[in-house]
């Protein structure tokens, strides 16, 4: 299982707790994952195989593990036990990158009960009270004819729900992946660690999920943004030497085998603006 193209629907079942009492989202949780499945993740073939034998409840060399192996991963699941693991790459030298947790009669796994469910969750919970204990969502995924799910990347957990109905407020939890967590730093809105899609085009530096979350920050930012501004500010002497720089190379290009340029195509010239900019808030937002 993988994660579906994030769907455009809106999450009608986010807590409103009325004007008089705001809701705030918890804090992450300190302890993601405990159990058996604490270290799993970044485990070889081997070990991930000796992991499922132990939390067999038969003869461990009866265990039922089915491995499949498909051109870009390889998976170890045990169906009694409620455990997947995605390794890759699919050879001998794959790593478990993530573990799928199932609840209940999905897909044919009985639940995972080895040890507790990370974030505090249980197989109990719905949607809403997944973000009620969790906060909003980083990403979504799902609706339609796809059941729906929720991301908390900087957690390293998804929510997949059973049903594909962004108005269910009383989904059930299908199954759960648990991955390497996202660093907020690298592709996350700095205001609310959803995905970022545009950045600061003073400092280039700080990436944002809107322009609402970017003036909501900028009272934060904007003293950050004026010293890295002053770094980015030497950006047309940098361009310079870049364009010097990528003439030097179409010239070596010119007497490279053929498909040689590609090779060298990381040392594209500096100071090319993106296209995923968004101009900073006004200095008096």
């Amino acid at each position: 299982p993988q994660r579906p193209i994030p769907g455009t629907a809106t999450m009608t079942w986010q807590p409103d707790l009325g004007d008089d009492a705001p809701w705030v989202p918890p804090e992450p949780p300190e302890q993601l994952l405990a159990g058996p499945v604490a270290s799993v993740l970044g485990a070889s073939a081997s070990a991930a195989k000796a992991l499922l034998r132990s939390l067999w409840e038969g003869d461990v060399e009866e265990a039922e593990i089915e491995d499949k192996a498909f051109s870009d991963c390889r998976y170890l699941s045990c169906k009694n036990v409620g455990l997947s693991l995605r390794l890759r790459p699919p050879g001998d030298m794959g790593r478990v990158d993530v573990a799928f947790l199932y609840g209940e009669g999905a897909d044919g796994y009985s639940a995972y009960s080895a040890g507790p469910l990370p974030a505090g969750l249980a197989w109990g919970d719905r949607s809403r009270g997944v973000v009620l204990r969790l906060g909003e969502p980083s990403d979504k995924f799902g609706g339609g004819r796809i059941p729906t799910g929720i991301a908390y990347e900087t957690l390293g957990l998804d929510v997949h729900f059973q049903n594909c109905s962004w108005e269910d407020a009383s989904n059930p939890i299908k199954f759960l992946s648990l991955y390497v967590a996202v660093d907020q730093s690298l592709g996350m809105c700095a205001k609310c660690a959803k995905q970022a899609k545009f950045r600061c085009s003073q400092c280039r530096r700080c990436s944002y999920c809107s322009s609402a979350c970017q003036k909501e920050d900028w009272a934060r930012h904007k003293e950050a943004c004026a010293s890295l501004s002053a770094c980015t500010s030497m950006a047309p002497a940098r361009s310079a030497a870049g364009a010097a720089g990528a003439a030097a190379i179409g010239a070596a290009a010119a007497l490279l085998p053929s498909g040689g340029a590609a090779s060298m195509v990381g040392l594209a010239p500096a100071g090319v603006a993106e296209e995923d900019e968004v101009s900073a808030p006004a200095l008096d937002a």
